[in-house]
C-alpha cells in the first residue's frame, strides 16, 4: 500500500509528527506494529482508560512485551483509597526502560501531563542483591524502607518484605513471586524464589534486581528538606489568608502542613500519597514522555482529537479543582503546580518520530503535521453467530482474489472453525509450522477446482490471494483493507458472546450509614467499591463551575 510505504519511510527518516487518518480502531494496532521496526520502544497514547486496556490487551497478539502507565486521578488522590496496584503497573514499564530491553507501553494522554520524579533517580535506588554479597541487615532493612516497602510478618502480596532470624522474604514490586535471601553470616547464601501460598521454593537465582515500591523515594534528609520547605510554603500562604480576611482557612493550611509533616516523620512515603507534595522534595520534575530516547522511539497518538479534548478536561478540571481548594486553604500553593499543560506535552511529541492515527483528517487548530496520509480501511461487520454469512462472505473473498486471515483465541476452536468451513464446502485443511508436507504448508491442496484454505501457525507464511488463513491468535475486531484484498476476521466478529448479568454484591454485618450527621471525623468506614477507609470530614469541590459537598474517606 502506497501511503503505508511512504509513511513508513517518512517515520523512520527524522523526528516529527506525521498524520495517517482513514483508520479504524480494530486496524490501528496493525499500522503501529508496522511502523515499530527499528524502534526499540513503542509509546501508544490514547484517551481513556477503557481504550488503554483494549489497545493493552490486542497489541498483545502483535508483541507480547506490552505494559500499561496507568494514569492518577490528581484531583481526588489524597482522598483516594487505593492499593499498590497502579504503582506496580508504572514500575513494571519502566524495568525494560532502564534495563534497556525493547517494550511497548500503552498509556493515556493525562498520564503524560503529571509531574513525576527524573528516571536516573529511580534508577540510582535499584537494589542488586547477588550470592556471595555480603550486606548488613539493618543497612537493607532501612533500604528497603526507603524504596517504598513495608515490614512484615510474613510477605502475602508485592510491595512487603519479612526478617527472620537471617532469612530474608522479599516480594519485588515487579516479580511474579516473592524471594527468599538466606544469610550465612553476613554472607548472602542463597536467593531461591518461592510460591507465596505454599512457601515452596520455585527457582535457585544468583542475584536479584530490586526495583522501588514507590515513585517517591526520600532518604531521611531529603524527606526533612522537603518537609522544611513544605512548612515555609504553608506559612507564608497562611499570612495571605490572614491579609485577605481568611482565618479559618489559614488555620486549616497550617494545619494541613503539620500533619503532613508530623505523619512524614514517622510513616513510610507509601503510606503518605506524597505525589501530590513531589514539588516540595524534588528539585526538578519530568513527564513521563521525558523517560524516553527519542531517537530510539516510535509515539503513536491515536486519535489526536480526542487527545486534545481530554488534555483540555484534565487541565480545566485541575485548574478549577485546585483553585477552589487552595483558596479554602484545603491544599498548599506548591500542589496547583503538579500538570504540564496539554500545549507543553504536544511540544516535546514533536521531538519524537510520532505517527497521529485518525479516522477522519484533523483539524489544523489540534496540532500541524509534517505530513499527511490517507488510508482506506473498514472494521468487519458482526455475523451474530451466522456460519452461513460467513462462508457466503469466505466464498465471495475467494472469488474476488483477496487474502483471508482467521483468527482465534483457541487453538482446539481454530482447528475445529477450520474443519466446519470443510464441512461448508470450502475444502480446509489442518497444518502446523512443524509439518513437513510441503504442499500443504503451500497452501496448494486442492478440492476439486477449488483452492483450499488451511490451518497453521507459521506466521511466516504469506496468504495467496484467493486463500483462507485459519490461525491461533486474539484481537478484539477484524478489519479490511479492500485496496489490496486483505481480510482480517476474529472470532469475536464470528460468535457474539452472551452478556451474563452482574450479581450485585450484598453486604451483610455492616450497619448501614443513614446521616452523614452519625460520623465523626476519624470514624472507620466501609466504601462498597473502594473497601475500608477513615472518615475525613466533608469537603467542597468544584467541577464544571458547579460546587458541591463531598465526603472525604
Amino acid at each position: 500500500m502506497a501511503e503505508y510505504e511512504e509513511g513508513r519511510a517518512r517515520i523512520k527518516r527524522s523526528p516529527g509528527i506525521i498524520e495517517i487518518n482513514g483508520c479504524v480502531d480494530s486496524q490501528k494496532l496493525h499500522v503501529v506494529y508496522g511502523l515499530s521496526e527499528g524502534f526499540r520502544y513503542k509509546l501508544i497514547v490514547t484517551y481513556s482508560e477503557q481504550r488503554l486496556k483494549e489497545i493493552s490487551e490486542d497489541y498483545a497478539f502483535y508483541d507480547k512485551n506490552v505494559e500499561m502507565y496507568g494514569a492518577r486521578d490528581l484531583i481526588f488522590y489524597q482522598a483516594d483509597v487505593h492499593g499498590n496496584l497502579l504503582t506496580k503497573q508504572r514500575m513494571s514499564c519502566l524495568k525494560p526502560l532502564i534495563e534497556g530491553e525493547p517494550v511497548t507501553i500503552v498509556t493515556t494522554f493525562d498520564a503524560l501531563m503529571e509531574h513525576i520524579v527524573p528516571i536516573e533517580t529511580l534508577e540510582a535506588h535499584i537494589t542488586d542483591i547477588s550470592v556471595g554479597d555480603r550486606i548488613d541487615l539493618k543497612d537493607l532493612q532501612k533500604q528497603l524502607t526507603t524504596l517504598g516497602y513495608t515490614r512484615s510478618y510474613q510477605v502475602e502480596e508485592s510491595g512487603q518484605f519479612s526478617v527472620r532470624g537471617g532469612i530474608i522474604d522479599i516480594y519485588p514490586l515487579t516479580g511474579d513471586n516473592p524471594v527468599r535471601i538466606e544469610l550465612w553470616g553476613d554472607e548472602v547464601d542463597s536467593i531461591r524464589s518461592f510460591d507465596v501460598l505454599s512457601q515452596r521454593s520455585i527457582e535457585k537465582l544468583n542475584e536479584i534486581m530490586i526495583f522501588p515500591a514507590s515513585e517517591i523515594i526520600l532518604t531521611d534528609e531529603e524527606k526533612e528538606a522537603g518537609i522544611e520547605r513544605l512548612l515555609e510554603d504553608a506559612k507564608k500562604y497562611a499570612k495571605k489568608l490572614l491579609k485577605d480576611s481568611k482565618p479559618e482557612a489559614a488555620a486549616r493550611v497550617e494545619s494541613l502542613a503539620q500533619e503532613i509533616a508530623e505523619q512524614a516523620k514517622y510513616m513510610g512515603v507509601n503510606s503518605l500519597n506524597l505525589e501530590s507534595y513531589v514539588n516540595y522534595f524534588y528539585d526538578e520534575e519530568v513527564s513521563f514522555l521525558d523517560y524516553f530516547d527519542a531517537q530510539n522511539t516510535l509515539l503513536i497518538l491515536d486519535e489526536p482529537a480526542r487527545l486534545k479534548e481530554k488534555g483540555d478536561v484534565t487541565e480545566a478540571e485541575f485548574n478549577e479543582s485546585m483553585e477552589s481548594r487552595l483558596s479554602k486553604g484545603y491544599i498548599l500553593p506548591g500542589q496547583t503546580d503538579i500538570l504540564f499543560s496539554r500545549e507543553q506535552i504536544m511540544a516535546k511529541a514533536a521531538g519524537f518520530h510520532t505517527a497521529a492515527l485518525s479516522a477522519l483528517p484533523v483539524n489544523k487548530n489540534v496540532y500541524k503535521p509534517d505530513e499527511r496520509y490517507s488510508m482506506i480501511a473498514k472494521s468487519m461487520n458482526s455475523y451474530n453467530n451466522s456460519f452461513e454469512a460467513l462462508t457466503k462472505d469466505l466464498r465471495r473473498f475467494k472469488k474476488n482474489g483477496y487474502r483471508v486471515l482467521l483468527l482465534s483465541a483457541s487453538r482446539t476452536r481454530a482447528k475445529r472453525i477450520a474443519q466446519d468451513l470443510t464441512d461448508g464446502g470450502l475444502g480446509v485443511n489442518s497444518t502446523n509450522s512443524n509439518d513437513t508436507d510441503d504442499s500443504a504448508q503451500s497452501g496448494n491442496t486442492q478440492t476439486g477446482n477449488t483452492l483450499t484454505a488451511f490451518y497453521t501457525e507459521d506466521f511466516d507464511r504469506e496468504i495467496a490471494p484467493g486463500e483462507v488463513m485459519v490461525s491461533y491468535g486474539r484481537i478484539r475486531q477484524g478489519f479490511e483493507y479492500p485496496l489490496i484484498k486483505f481480510v482480517v476476521i476474529s472470532e469475536s466478529d464470528i460468535f457474539t458472546a452472551q452478556k451474563k448479568k452482574k450479581k450485585r454484591v450484598k453486604f451483610e454485618g455492616g450497619q448501614k450509614i443513614q446521616d452523614r450527621a452519625e460520623l465523626n471525623v476519624g470514624d472507620y468506614v466501609v466504601h462498597e467499591s473502594h473497601g475500608l477507609g477513615i472518615y475525613k470530614g466533608i469537603e467542597q469541590v468544584t467541577v464544571d463551575h458547579v460546587t458541591k459537598d463531598y465526603m472525604k474517606i
